[in-house]
């Protein structure tokens, strides 16, 4: 009785720590636990090109040596995921985990597709900054952790104008009248040049009579676009071609564009600069979700964030990241900093897409 006394203390830290680890891998027998703890694979969805070549470099492939899980990689993009998620709800997901946008992660949430996140499961989410956890949290549940924190600010050839733009309102500048470029609202970039604009003003996406200022300014702006990009590459090649003077475009992607020898400057908009975070979700219907869990620890991790950023250039999530000297004097991060972006209102813009497409073509042209 003294023997089985002295060891009582133990009961409720083993009770606890079966029940993390089944609340992990939402475990509902023994049979389910013992697989889920000899599972040595899961498939992750990633962005292709060169972002899925970074983060191979910088952590799928560690991963597997480092765990023994194998990481099987598809490559391709949000909308063609989430559609195949609806497919197969209350069926075997085909991803267990995947980089989102925000406005696919509400999307996915609001569908109840991804499983809300237990810091108990990844430590390392415990790490992220709250500026950018708390836009991924809908009704008090965590649905994302961010990864690459991405700003829309604006680029311009720094050999081709004199007075540096600032702010979202320098674009009627008409220094470079005739020499700017806005991408369309179907693309992520133009959606959130068109949020930090209404943003700029005061407004919110919300607010038609906000909106439809920003059109009113939209239209006076006309004479000086000249370009309706739609991919990075469009607006890589003119400002290669100095057919572009100032752009709307991502932090991370002008600072590589700079490290490959072109002329480039970046102003994070002392108005604002727009969210573009990439971040991890788990499938609701993962088959792999302890392996997932622990994939996502490890993308969590100071050490594999700073991999990343050296390759993307990009500010990461983690408050404990050691930049390398080249990204750290070029951007902004922490989470004070952070807490100033601009998050487009997806909600509003999901409803009004359509509609704010064709006034966006009747006021400005293009395609």
């Amino acid at each position: 009785m003294k023997l089985f006394k002295k060891h009582l203390w133990a009961v409720p830290i083993l009770v606890t720590i079966l029940l993390i680890t089944a609340g992990c891998s939402n475990n509902k027998s023994k049979k389910v636990a013992d697989a889920q703890n000899n599972d040595k694979e899961l498939t992750v969805a990633v962005y292709s090109g060169d972002w899925a070549k970074s983060i191979k470099k910088a952590a799928l492939t560690a991963f597997t040596k480092k765990t023994g899980i194998k990481v099987n990689i598809v490559e391709g993009a949000d909308a063609e995921w989430i559609t195949k998620l609806n497919a197969n709800k209350g069926k075997t997901a085909p991803y267990d985990l995947l980089i989102l946008q925000p406005d696919s992660i509400q999307k996915a949430a609001d569908a109840q597709l991804l499983e809300p996140l237990k810091s108990d499961c990844a430590k390392n989410l415990n790490d992220l900054y709250p500026a950018i956890q708390n836009k991924l949290t809908f009704n008090n549940k965590l649905y994302a952790a961010g990864f690459s924190v991405g700003q829309l600010g604006l680029a311009y050839r720094k050999d081709l104008v004199k007075n540096v733009p600032e702010k979202w309102s320098d674009l009627w500048n008409n220094e470079y009248k005739g020499h700017i470029a806005i991408s369309p609202l179907t693309y992520s970039a133009g959606l959130q040049t068109f949020s930090g604009i209404i943003n700029a003003q005061g407004g919110k996406e919300s607010n038609s009579k906000n909106v439809q200022r920003a059109f009113n300014s939209l239209k006076t702006l006309k004479s000086s676009v000249t370009s309706y990009p739609d991919n990075p590459g469009s607006i890589q090649t003119l400002l290669q071609r100095g057919d572009t003077w100032v752009v709307p475009f991502w932090d991370g992607r002008v600072f590589a564009l700079q490290q490959s020898g072109m002329k480039l400057g970046f102003s994070y908009p002392k108005d604002g600069a727009v969210a573009a975070v990439a971040s991890w979700s788990i499938a609701k219907d993962s088959a792999h979700k302890n392996n997932a869990y622990k994939l996502l620890n490890y993308l969590s991790s100071p050490t594999v964030q700073k991999k990343f950023s050296d390759t993307s250039y990009y500010g990461m999530s983690n408050k404990n990241v050691k930049y390398s000297p080249e990204v750290k004097s070029k951007i902004k991060t922490g989470n004070k900093e952070l807490s100033t972006l601009k998050w487009v209102d997806y909600k509003t813009a999901d409803k009004q897409l359509s509609n704010w497409t064709t006034q966006w073509t009747n006021v400005l042209g293009g395609n």
